[in-house]
């Protein structure tokens, strides 16, 4: 470490944390626990401690490289990583998830067993929930009782969304006004079965996707710590200080950085047509 300022070698162990926090994650299951306490307690709802490695190993490497293009261009980077991320986490947000659903129609209908009224199990079992569902229904309900109409009601609630789910949840309420209470429920536990059935499938599709997302998270912290052998050794580094070293490395960074957003971006999608 010798001829290492003060600054360099915290940037230097601060970078190895990072590395050492994925791969005891990555490969040792039992410290995880642990780390999702810590990930609950410090960062917002949704957002993993994963979300901060690209991005805190490209400002990390943007300061031990000290070089003006290259340095400017990784904490850029490393800036609009996380950006991309925290976005994501407000989109996924806005979603509604299958298995919200399914508690809620199950909710729904062992109210509406005991009391075969729509709208007032509605309510009731609304207080129950959280997010976009929360919301689509309080609008349903506030319609239902301003217009005492049930079509109006379950009109807005389509227009708002497309969801399958909820669209068959609001024709089967729709029908309850000229059905028996016992085929309701019938048609609601064929619902809850349907989005079982797209949990289960749901689930099994993103345990894949996780596979390929810390394979890709892999060859991330690999080229991270290629990148931070040639910022710390001076021979390497010395390459990159020339403009045309500079372009090169900035290409180079750049065409990994797209093939992973690329991979990243083609996971998530097929997890949202899932969802």
């Amino acid at each position: 470490m010798a001829g290492l300022d003060p600054v360099r070698i915290l940037l230097i162990g601060a970078a190895a944390v990072i590395l050492l926090l994925f791969l005891v994650d990555t490969t040792t299951p039992s410290f995880t626990p642990a780390l999702r306490r810590y990930q609950a307690r410090y960062l917002p709802p949704g957002l993993s401690w994963k979300s901060f490695v690209t991005p805190g190993m490209l400002v990390v490497l943007g300061l031990l490289m000290r070089v003006p293009l290259i340095s400017f261009y990784l904490v850029v980077a490393g800036a609009l990583v996380l950006w991309r991320d925290v976005r994501r986490l407000e989109r996924e947000r806005k979603l509604l998830k299958p298995d919200q659903i399914l508690q809620f129609v199950m909710a729904f209908r062992a109210e509406y067993t005991l009391q075969p009224s729509v709208f007032s199990m509605m309510e009731k079992v609304m207080d129950r929930t959280a997010g976009p569902l929360r919301s689509l229904m309080k609008v349903t309900s506030q319609t239902f009782f301003l217009t005492s109409s049930p079509q109006r009601a379950f009109e807005e609630l389509r227009r708002r969304t497309d969801n399958v789910y909820l669209n068959q949840f609001a024709y089967v309420l729709e029908m309850a006004e000229n059905a028996a209470p016992e085929a309701v429920i019938k048609a609601l536990q064929g619902l809850e079965f349907r989005l079982r059935s797209h949990s289960e499938l749901r689930q099994e599709v993103q345990s894949n996707l996780a596979s390929i997302g810390t394979q890709t998270m892999i060859m991330q912290v690999v080229a991270s710590a290629i990148l931070l052998a040639v910022a710390l050794v001076p021979m390497l580094r010395q390459a990159y200080t020339t403009s045309f070293g500079q372009f090169v490395y900035v290409g180079v960074l750049t065409v990994m950085l797209a093939s992973s957003y690329y991979i990243d971006h083609e996971t998530q999608k097929l997890g949202e047509r899932i969802s």
